[in-house]
């Protein structure tokens, strides 16, 4: 009845009003803000009772509505102010190795199209990360995973409300927005240029408003999760992944006239505009190139990725390795917390929210666990917030069920697990060292200790592509030839000529380059694995190893 008479009339009577604070206080359809905010709302007396003036029952409700409102939005800052503070003081500020690097160097070269394909382009993190660059209060490597460090600590906070808006229970919604804000994974992410944490706050957004239009039948949050949606498209096709979800919501909802057509079509149209960087984008790429197939493949699967994003197998290493980088970022009690919540029926909001909530998190589990990847487990992101939400909802179960000291002794330990989790990973690089985790696939890159730059979460003590990039452009001085054998570590060597001005400093990526051996020039030689010097070097030269690189020796080397 509340969502039929909000689209029908803008201004309610005196007896709609009575009606609608009667049958929203019953039904809990209020805002997110206050759903179930507290265990015993204000009584409004039915009909069949000696009544308060109706206007005043319907004003009573509206400032307990706007009371509340204001204490999620207070909550909310605070979460996301407290994650933020421990994003960014743990935040990378320098030169970095792999993507990261590549999308820091692209966007001080305003390189908007990534050659590797438009898939792997991500417009809005670009143009995000550009504006950041422009603001000039940083330099531009730091700025731009500060873009990273915001996201993820509006990720946090935005969990916190979707469970507080399911549960009502501010220590659920506490307990599932720390255990992701310390997840190894995420942490990570938000300490590096990247564009998953962006990601994850527009996913976290996107689920916010649709648990919301699931309750209160409101269009403007249905259209809100749209926008989110075709925003984290623009951003990162895996947000494409939940589109079939709201999708059939869309259908949904005016089949069972939840709300008009012409409000599932507005929904529709701020999803387009959600969308539009990308498609102008690839629309740009179709009109400069005449290659319509080709555009529609890069668009979906960037250059040469289709057998990987299409990939049916599921190999028995991959899963191990992607099970145990989840139990990595959860050592604590969210998991299994997380299960409680997934095995029950949601009793705290209609059938609806559970299935769209469940479709999300079957979805994006079956497309990254076969998804043959390098770096899997960065894709499993988006997948947290799902887990994250579902741990909420089971904590809140618990703590109801539970008499209060039992009540008292669970939230004791969730908060000491919580509590000894960056313990944990401080210790992590070297309990692994120990167990020599990485034998097979450790890299052994110029100056970089991988068990450092995998297992430590906050990415303020990994240094190595700074020291390896400054090192490499000082040996090469105002004109030299830079090779760099690695093409993930190109782009920090790219870019710390560029923040040198060592215009004369030419950088290439195989000693088959044409230009070499030059004359009169210095030759720097970056290893992809710091103790396989370059081989053979040229007659009357040797390579000298200077730190963790090589520098072309002009002297003959040493006779037998």
């Amino acid at each position: 009845m509340y969502g039929k008479l909000h689209h029908e009339t803008d201004v309610p009577n005196e007896t709609q009003r009575n009606q609608m604070a009667v049958q929203a206080t019953q039904n809990g359809l209020l805002l997110p803000a206050i759903l179930k905010g507290r265990e015993h709302p204000p009584k409004i007396e039915s009909d069949s009772q000696p009544v308060i003036s109706s206007s005043t029952a319907f004003h009573k409700l509206q400032s307990t509505i706007d009371n509340r409102k204001s204490t999620i939005l207070l909550a909310w800052f605070v979460a996301f102010a407290s994650a933020a503070l421990l994003y960014v003081a743990t935040a990378n500020r320098w030169a970095q190795w792999q993507d990261s690097g590549y999308h820091i160097l692209r966007v001080v070269t305003h390189e908007t199209v990534n050659p590797l394909g438009l898939a792997l382009s991500h417009p809005l993190h670009h143009w995000l990360a550009r504006f950041a660059v422009w603001l000039g209060f940083t330099e531009p490597c730091h700025a731009v995973t500060l873009v990273s460090s915001i996201a993820a600590a509006i990720a946090v906070a935005n969990i916190f409300g979707c469970v507080i808006t399911l549960t009502g229970s501010r220590l659920a919604g506490v307990f599932a927005a720390a255990s992701f804000a310390l997840a190894h994974t995420v942490w990570q992410l938000a300490t590096l240029a990247e564009t998953y944490t962006l990601a994850a706050a527009l996913l976290s957004a996107e689920c916010w408003c649709l648990l919301v239009f699931l309750r209160s039948h409101r269009t403007a949050y249905l259209c809100g999760a749209l926008l989110f949606n075709g925003l984290g498209v623009s951003n990162h096709l895996l947000a494409g992944l939940t589109t079939p979800v709201l999708a059939a919501v869309l259908i949904w909802a005016p089949a069972r006239r939840v709300i008009r057509t012409r409000d599932a079509i507005a929904a529709s149209a701020l999803w387009l505009i959600g969308i539009a960087p990308y498609v102008s984008m690839v629309v740009a790429e179709w009109l400069r190139t005449a290659d319509a197939a080709g555009t529609l493949r890069s668009a979906l699967f960037g250059q040469g990725y289709a057998d990987e994003v299409l990939s049916t197998s599921l190999s028995p290493r991959t899963l191990l390795i992607a099970l145990a980088f989840i139990v990595l970022n959860f050592p604590n009690l969210l998991l299994p917390i997380a299960f409680y919540g997934l095995a029950r029926p949601m009793k705290e909001a209609p059938p609806v929210t559970r299935r769209a909530l469940l479709a999300g998190l079957i979805i994006h589990a079956v497309f990254v666990l076969r998804y043959p990847i390098v770096d899997q487990h960065t894709f499993f992101v988006p997948l947290y917030v799902f887990v994250a939400i579902f741990a909420g909802v089971g904590f809140a179960r618990i703590l109801r069920a539970l008499t209060p000291p039992r009540r008292r002794t669970v939230v004791g330990i969730a908060w000491a697990l919580l509590a000894l989790t960056p313990l944990w990973y401080a210790a992590l690089p070297s309990v692994a060292r120990r167990m020599n985790v990485l034998a097979s696939v450790e890299r052994h890159r110029p100056y970089r200790d991988d068990y450092v730059y995998l297992f430590t979460p906050w990415s303020v003590a990994e240094r190595s592509a700074e020291r390896m990039s400054r090192h490499a452009v000082q040996l090469g001085g105002d004109h030299g030839l830079i090779i760099v054998e690695d093409r993930m570590a190109e782009f920090a060597v790219r870019y710390r000529a560029l923040r040198d001005a060592a215009t004369g400093v030419r950088i290439v990526s195989s000693l088959a380059d044409p230009g070499f051996p030059p004359t009169g020039r210095p030759v720097v030689f970056v290893p992809a694995h710091v103790d396989h010097p370059p081989a053979p070097a040229p007659p009357l030269t040797a390579w000298k190893r200077v730190g963790d690189l090589y520098l072309l020796d002009p002297a003959p080397p040493p006779g037998p």
